[in-house]
């Protein structure tokens, strides 16, 4: 149960670094590309961070007990990611949003995008919240963590029977 928690925090951690390297280096006005990447990053340490948890459970655990892990490391992770992004947006990067989405205004202009769509992708940016968006990031790490965990404690326990 240890590395259960010791992967949450690192997890929270990683992707903190990450945000906090993008907000400095001011990526987020970059455009949709580098969200992306964003999300990529963040999503691959997820995967890293069950993936070694779950690594060091395997031994001793059967497929629920792994399904939980996963889903106490998307939990936990989840709500320290909440607390990071959500100080992190109103404290530290206070202009973030607003700057994202400018970025991403202009760039699916560039695009051309027809009117209606862009119109509707402009009306989900403007809702956007410091709020939402952490709990975006939230919902984000429990489903990733849940899914992978799911994946890799199938393949654990289709060793552990081989064996």
């Amino acid at each position: 149960m240890g590395f259960v928690i010791k992967a949450s925090v690192a997890l929270a951690v990683l992707v903190e670094i990450v945000a906090i390297v993008f907000a400095l280096a001011r990526l987020h006005q970059a455009g949709i590309v580098f969200g992306l990447v964003f999300l990529v990053l963040v999503i691959g340490l997820n995967v890293a961070c069950v993936l070694w948890a779950l690594g060091k459970t395997a031994a001793d655990s059967g497929y629920a007990r792994q399904l939980g892990y996963a889903a106490l490391i998307g939990v936990v992770g989840g709500v320290l990611i909440f607390a990071f992004s959500y100080l992190n947006l109103t404290v530290f990067f206070p202009h973030y949003l607003e700057e994202s989405k400018t970025a991403s205004i202009e760039f699916m202009e560039r695009m051309n995008m027809p009117k209606e769509a862009l119109d509707q992708q402009v009306a989900k940016l403007e809702a956007q919240t410091p709020f939402g968006a952490a709990g975006q990031g939230t919902m984000g790490t429990f489903f990733t963590s849940l899914v992978i965990g799911a994946i890799v404690a199938i393949f654990k326990r289709a060793r552990r029977a081989e064996a």
